[in-house]
C-alpha cells in the first residue's frame, strides 16, 4: 500500500532528539519493512504547551489548509495514498490534517499511540481535546503502545475499530551483543572504573524532564555514604537548572552532553545501572534502550513503564511519588552487583523477546492487512 505517515507532535526529521521521534522513525520504518510505500505526509507540529485557545485555533487552520493542499497535489499527480497512518495523538497535539484527507479519500485512518484525557474536556485545551476526540472516533484501527490509555480511549472509540497491541520496540540494528567497553569511556571521560556507575539518558528541558532530575539529585544525596558515579546523557535549555539541582553531587557526576546514538549505546553498555524517576513518562523508550544494553533500571511505575521494566525481574519500579522507594532501590543496586548484574541479564534477554523488531512489523504487518480485507 502506499502509506501517507505523520507524526503531529513531532515529526522523525525534526532535528531534537526524544523518545518520540525515537518511535517515530522506528514505526517508519517498520512500515517499510512491512513492504509498504511510505512518505512523509506533512512535517506540521500541532502541540501546544501553553493551554493557548488562540494558538489552537490557528493550529487547527493552518491544519486545514495544509490538508486541502495535499488532496490537490495528490490529484494533480495521480499519488492519492491507501492509507493514512497518524503517529502520537493527544489533547496538545491533536491530528488536524489525516482525518480530513481520509474523509475526503474514503480511505483507512490509523493512529498509533493516542490517549484521551476525559479531564481535558473543559480545560485550556480543550479545542485539542475535541479534536483528539474525533481523530479517536474515525480511525478504523488504534494500534496501542501504551495498554494505560485503553480505559478512556475505549470511552471514545468506535466499536468496530480495530485495537492492536504492540509493545514499543526497537530497531533491529539497536540489539546487537552487548560488548565490554568499560575502560574505553573510562579512559576518554576520566571516570572511576572501581565504583558503581550510575546512568540516565534525558533531555533537559521545564516540566516532567526537570522534575525527574531533582528527583533524582535528592534519591542520590542519600546514597553519598556508597561508592557510585552519576553519568548524565543529555541536554537542552534547562541546562543551568539542572546543573544547579546536582550541585551537592557534582564532584560525582559526569555531564557528557548530546552524543549520537552509538556513543550513547556504548555508554549505556559500560554503565552498570539505569536510573530515572521517569515523571508522567508514557512508557520510555530511554528504559527500553537502557535494558537492550542489559541495564537493569531504577525508575517510577508511571504509565506504561511496567511494560518496559518488570519490577524485581529487570529492575525495580517505585510507586509514583514514592522518593524514598526510589532512593531505597537505588542503594540496594549500589551495594548488590551480583542481583544488577541478573537483573541486567533479565533486562536484556526481555527486550529480544518482547520488543522485537521483527516481531513489530509482523504486528503492523497483520493489522494493515486486516484492513484490507
Amino acid at each position: 500500500m502506499k502509506i501517507a505517515f505523520y507524526a503531529p507532535l513531532k515529526p522523525p526529521s525534526h532535528p531534537q532528539p526524544s523518545g518520540d521521534r525515537l518511535m517515530a522513525r522506528s514505526l517508519l520504518s517498520a512500515l517499510r519493512d512491512a513492504g509498504h510505500d511510505v512518505s512523509l505526509a506533512s512535517q506540521f507540529r500541532t502541540w501546544d504547551g501553553v493551554g493557548d485557545s488562540e494558538r489552537q485555533l490557528r493550529l487547527k487552520d493552518i491544519g486545514n489548509k495544509l490538508g486541502h493542499r495535499l488532496l490537490r497535489r495528490y490529484a494533480q499527480e495521480n499519488a492519492a495514498p491507501d492509507l493514512w497512518f497518524t503517529y502520537h495523538v493527544y489533547h496538545k497535539a491533536p491530528d488536524w490534517i489525516g482525518p480530513l484527507v481520509c474523509a475526503a479519500l474514503s480511505i483507512p485512518y490509523v493512529l498509533a499511540e493516542a490517549s484521551y484525557a476525559p479531564k481535558q474536556t473543559k480545560g485550556p485545551w480543550r479545542i485539542g481535546q475535541e479534536q483528539c476526540r474525533r481523530c479517536i472516533r474515525s480511525a478504523q484501527a488504534l494500534i496501542s503502545l501504551n495498554d494505560q490509555d485503553l480505559p478512556c480511549l475505549r470511552t471514545v472509540m468506535d466499536p468496530k475499530c480495530m485495537l492492536v497491541d504492540l509493545k514499543p520496540f526497537l530497531l533491529a540494528s539497536e540489539l546487537e551483543p552487548v560488548r565490554n567497553v568499560r575502560a574505553e569511556v573510562a579512559r576518554k571521560w576520566n571516570l572511576p572504573e572501581d565504583v558503581a556507575w550510575l546512568v540516565c539518558v534525558a533531555m533537559m528541558r521545564p516540566g516532567d524532564k526537570l522534575a525527574s532530575f531533582a528527583r533524582l539529585a535528592r534519591a542520590l544525596q542519600q546514597q553519598v555514604d556508597q561508592p557510585w558515579h552519576l553519568i548524565i546523557v543529555g541536554d537542552g535549555i534547562a541546562r543551568d537548572r539542572v546543573e544547579e539541582l546536582i550541585a551537592p553531587i557534582r564532584d560525582r557526576t559526569t555531564m557528557m552532553g548530546l552524543l549520537d546514538r552509538d556513543r550513547v549505546f556504548s555508554v549505556l553498555k559500560a554503565c552498570d545501572v539505569y536510573v530515572w524517576p521517569a515523571v508522567n513518562e508514557a512508557y520510555g523508550m530511554a528504559l527500553l534502550e537502557a535494558q537492550a544494553c542489559g541495564l537493569p533500571v531504577v525508575a517510577a511505575a508511571t504509565g506504561g513503564v511496567a511494560r518496559i521494566v518488570a519490577h524485581e525481574q529487570t529492575g525495580f519500579l517505585s510507586d509514583d511519588d514514592d522518593e524514598k522507594s526510589f532512593s531505597a532501590y537505588i542503594r540496594q543496586m549500589i551495594t548488590h552487583p551480583r542481583m544488577r548484574e541478573a537483573m541486567g541479564q533479565n533486562a536484556l534477554l526481555k527486550t529480544r523477546r518482547e520488543h522485537d523488531y521483527a516481531q513489530a512489523v509482523r504486528v503492523i504487518a497483520q493489522a494493515l492487512q486486516r484492513l484490507r480485507t
